[in-house]
This record gives structure tokens, sequence and C-alpha cells, in this order.
């Protein structure tokens, strides 16, 4: 920032101005010292013995530290290089203002140093500007994240609750799927229990109707739900239209018996056997059916009395109506086959 780049140009502006003031010092001292040390050299030697006591100290200490620098010493070589530059003659008036025209050297260069960083200090305001500027856009858009972030979590959170929703909704739909198949008849077991003929499938379906209703009657014995009760309802309605169809194709078959019969087809016998369900119509339908097979018996006797068989053979039986005991016997014997 601009406060690190303002100790920097302090910190080099006061070391390139200390070195120069060390440099500058160093050159006054060596012209002093020019000028002075062959007198002060005279003197303290004359007065060495005499005067050694009341020397100034500071005086002294100054000519031995004089007498002690290294005249080859690379600092001085460089001082006095860079003196030689703008210093003139050795005069007085150039030896007074030697300070003041080092430090307005000093100045110079201090403004040329300034000078120089100029361009510096735009381009790094310049650049200041865009990192303030990157800072507010990262701002604005750690602010976006954050609000997209707060957003995402509450998406994630009701995505997360709609998965669980979702697989509790499939776990009761298995279940649900389970039951209507266990308790409820598939379109086509509909179908032939409602329109179509009379045929083993049928009472399969019709005993298969009748499980389920005696098992939905047990279940509510515990567990008294709607379900359990409309599915009751409805088998019980399903029975009772079957039942009603059976009834009547039982009718119409026992009215068809011919007096030759005899025997019914297995079929006619499991649908009389399932029939027993409804005793009443159980009853009817014996009823018909021993109506049926006394009259084809009825018939079938006339026949065999009066005609005989098929082309005459057996004879009639009336053709040793005057033979009582052939006659009867001939009728027993009848009698006899038609009910083995």
């Amino acid at each position: 920032g601009d406060g690190q780049i303002e100790q920097l140009c302090e910190s080099v502006t006061s070391t390139s101005y200390h070195r120069e003031m060390d440099l500058e010092a160093a050159e006054i001292d060596r012209t002093c010292l020019s000028e002075v040390l062959p007198a002060a050299q005279d003197a303290a030697a004359s007065s060495f013995g005499i005067t050694q006591a009341a020397a100034n100290p500071a005086i002294v200490k100054k000519v031995k530290k004089v007498v002690d620098t290294r005249l080859d010493a690379p600092e001085l070589a460089v001082a006095l290089q860079q003196l030689s530059e703008f210093y003139g003659n050795n005069t007085l008036e150039n030896r007074r203002n030697l300070r003041s025209t080092i430090e307005r050297r000093s100045v110079d260069v201090n403004k040329k140093f300034v000078g120089c960083f100029a361009d510096v200090m735009a381009k790094l305001e310049r650049v200041e500007g865009h990192v303030e500027r990157l800072a507010d856009c990262s701002q604005r858009m750690r602010q976006r994240l954050q609000a997209a972030q707060a957003t995402t979590s509450q998406v994630l959170k009701i995505t997360d609750q709609l998965q669980k929703k979702e697989v509790t909704a499939e776990s009761q739909k298995e279940v649900v799927q389970a039951f209507l198949t266990r308790f409820r008849l598939q379109p086509n077991e509909m179908a032939v229990l409602n329109s179509g003929e009379i045929s083993d499938e049928f009472l399969v379906v019709l005993s298969r109707v009748a499980e389920i209703q005696v098992v939905s009657k047990k279940l509510l014995r515990v567990h008294h739900k709607t379900a359990l009760m409309d599915i009751v309802d409805e088998a019980g309605a399903l029975q009772e239209k079957a039942y009603n169809r059976l009834y009547k194709w039982l009718q119409e078959k026992f009215a068809r018996v011919h007096a030759d019969s005899s025997d019914m087809p297995s079929l006619m016998k499991t649908a009389l056997k399932t029939l027993r369900a409804r005793s009443q119509l159980y009853k009817v339908c014996l009823e018909d059916l021993a109506v049926s097979r006394r009259q084809a018996l009825s018939q079938r006797f006339l026949q065999a009395l009066t005609r005989g068989g098929p082309n005459g053979h057996p004879k009639p039986i009336e053709i040793h109506a005057h033979d009582p005991q052939r006659y009867i016997a001939d009728m027993l014997a009848w009698v006899h086959q038609a009910l083995a």
C-alpha cells in the first residue's frame, strides 16, 4: 500500500543522505587534516614534553583518529572521487560553503530520487486502484456465493427430503401393490368372472374370490380398516354375481339333459360342488337336476318299453307282455341297468 511505499522511500532517502553526509564529512576531515596536520605535528613536537598535560583531550582524540585513518580505504576513495566532481579550488569560501553545498547536493539527489519514483508511485496508485476494485468485486462475488450457498443448501435439504419421501413412497407403493395383488382381482380375472364363459378358469377365479373374502374377514377381526371392509363388500358382490351366473348356467345345462345321458360332464360336477356355498341355490339346482333326470329316465323307460333300442335292438319290452314273468324281469333288468 501507500504506507509501505512511503516507508521504503524514507528508508532509501535516509540511507543515501547519511551515506553522503558521512562521505562529505570524511572529505572535510581529510581536507582539514591536510592543512592542519603539518602545523599540528610541529606544535605537538615542540610542546610535547612541555604542554602535553595541558592539551585539549578532544583535539588530541580527533588528531589521533585522523592519524589512524587508512588512506587506502575504498570508502575514502569513493568519497574523494564524488567530492572532486563538484568541489573546486581549495579556497576559504569553498571550505566554508562545503557543508551547505553538500546539503544542497543531497537535496537535489533526493529530488531526483523522488522524481524517479514518481512514475512508480503513479503505477502503484493505479495498481492500488485495481486491487481495490478487485477487492470490491471479490466481496460482491463472496456475497453472491454466500447467497447461492444458502439457496443451494436449502435446495439440497429439500431434495434430500424429497428423495426420502420418494423412497418411502416407493416402499408404500410396493406394499400397496402386493396388497392389491393379494386382495384384488386382476383385470383378466374380472373379465372372466363377469363376462366370460363358464369354464374351469371361471371356477378357479370364483374360488379365489371366496378365499379373499375369508381372509379379509379374518383380518377385520384384528384391524378395522376401511380398505378391508371395501374389499369384503366388493368380494361379496362379485361372489353373488358369479353364483347367480353359475346357477343360471346349471339350470340351462340341466334342462338339456338327454334321455340317453347316463352321466354328467366333470365341469358340471365341479360347478355343482362350487354352488354348495349357496345352499338355497344348490338345493334348487339339485331339484332341477332330479326333475330333469326323472323326466329323462321316464322317457328312456317308455322308449325301451314301446320302441326298444336303436334299430329295434333290443326289442321292446312290451313284446313279452303276454308272459308276465319275463315282462317284469325285463323291466327290472332295465331299471337295474339304468341305476348302475
